[in-house]
């Protein structure tokens, strides 16, 4: 039984992130954490596994047991025995390049003999079907091979409980049904799980209660019947993603004169070939990219923005070949792992970075649309993965570009900010851009983009 009682969590005196939980979660029950981005869902998640305690000027208050285990005063390794985490982005879950050792990498810090290993091992493959996965480069792998992975490793370790953050946020929608059944299959087995949430859909099935989190405290608990009769209205009113799955409602028949791909080759590892001739887009258009995980949609944004060193393309604008450095220069780009583009020590600072004379209201104007204006000052490497991802966009919506590129940028978003990104990228639709959105959110896409591209369709396996 896992135990929350009355527990507050700062990071330094004036930054309080959770005040006064309280809950309490049954052996073998299923519970799900949602709210808005930033609201506190990562920080009880981390507080459960013990990696807030890890963080400087960090205070506690209040108590949070595991059989009476108390957690603050246990060591992190003590902590995994009997929990244990999948992250959002699961490249944070690795240790190991091959997908075999990275599986039996906890067995062996543990201590367990060979034996043993072998018995989990096959026990594991009777469960989940992932021989594919074995003896593979974690390199190579889609974004859902890596999200299975570690469940698959979560559930080898033999720990009863299971945390996890975020867990379909870059999912497509194989790839969610697939974790949708594992989890599941942990549940049956009477494994408890703690998940925190955006995409609620996909739950319905599997969760017990709903616990709804707002600015760092419980604000409502519903059981599954409760929150399954809660209407669309309800819903939004509550910032929450649909409890139904969404249907793909644009058009994808592809047309436009302005910016065509002359040729693009590009050859995968695994041998597979993404391979399209004269494809045109237009100005004035946002263009939603779709595929499932691995078919090469963030490969075909690096390619067209001039990024990729590898693979063959030639691309015109206005029937004038456009070279790498013209692309380049022509081009913004919100990354699908945010980390990777926040480089500045404040939230003002990365906005304005690499942009000449941006005046201050616009840069406020910018993020008080998102939401952001009170984190202003705040090093961006301390916020939460939806505020990070607000922060990239905000970035991009203060440049001027030609042609402008997201790759998913509602990973881990709730509706509401998803809805006001939706709008604030379609502001930013010229008569003299082009927009492209590569995204698994088809409530998002739904409301954004003019037309969507299949890049399944150019995809040769």
């Amino acid at each position: 039984m896992l135990i929350l009682d009355k527990f507050s969590l700062s990071y330094g005196k004036d930054n309080k992130v959770l005040n006064d939980i309280t809950l309490q979660v049954e052996n073998g029950e299923c519970v799900l954490l949602t709210g808005e981005s930033g609201s506190g869902k990562s920080s009880i998640i981390n507080s459960i596994n013990g990696l807030a305690f890890e963080y400087e000027n960090v205070i506690a208050t209040g108590n949070i047991k595991v059989n009476d285990k108390e957690i603050k005063n246990l060591e992190l390794y003590k902590i995994s025995l009997f929990i244990a985490s999948v992250f959002q982005n699961p490249k944070t879950h690795f240790f190991n390049v091959n997908t075999t050792m990275e599986l039996l990498f906890y067995l062996e810090n543990i201590g367990l003999d060979k034996e043993e290993m072998k018995l989990r091992m096959d026990n594991l493959l009777k469960i989940f079907p992932i021989n594919h996965l074995l003896g593979r480069s974690i390199f190579e792998l889609s974004g859902g091979e890596k999200q299975i992975l570690c469940v698959a490793s979560c559930y080898i370790s033999g720990c009863k409980i299971i945390v996890l953050d975020e867990p379909s946020s870059n999912l497509d929608c194989k790839y969610i049904d697939i974790l949708k059944d594992m989890l599941k299959i942990l549940k049956d087995r009477g494994i408890t799980l703690i998940i925190a949430e955006h995409r609620i859909y996909y739950l319905t099935d599997v969760v017990d209660r709903i616990f709804l989190i707002q600015s760092g405290t419980i604000n409502n608990i519903f059981t599954k019947n409760e929150f399954l009769s809660l209407t669309s209205k309800d819903l939004i009113e509550l910032g929450l993603r649909s409890t139904n799955k969404t249907i793909l409602e644009k058009n994808k028949n592809i047309c436009g004169k302005d910016l065509m791909i002359k040729k693009l080759i590009y050859n995968f590892k695994d041998k597979s070939l993404l391979k399209m001739e004269n494809v045109s887009f237009g100005l004035g258009n946002i263009y939603g990219i779709v595929g499932k995980n691995g078919c090469g949609k963030s490969t075909f944004l690096r390619m067209i923005t001039g990024l990729e060193e590898k693979g063959k393309c030639e691309i015109l604008f206005n029937e004038k070949t456009l070279g790498k450095k013209d692309r380049l220069k022509n081009s913004s780009l919100v990354m699908q792992d945010v980390n990777h583009q926040l480089f500045t020590d404040s939230v003002e600072e990365e906005m304005k970075l690499g942009i000449k004379e941006l005046k201050e209201d616009e840069v406020n104007k910018v993020l008080s649309k998102l939401k952001l204006i009170e984190l202003k000052d705040k090093h961006p490497m301390c916020l939460s993965g939806g505020q990070k991802q607000r922060v990239a966009i905000a970035s991009v919506l203060c440049k001027n570009s030609r042609f402008l590129f997201f790759d998913e940028p509602t990973s881990g978003m709730d509706y509401n900010n998803m809805i006001k990104i939706s709008k604030l990228i379609k502001k930013m639709k010229t008569e003299n851009n082009i927009i492209f959105i590569v995204s698994h959110d088809i409530e998002f896409l739904n409301e954004t983009a003019d037309q969507v591209f299949d890049l399944e369709c150019f995809k040769t396996y």
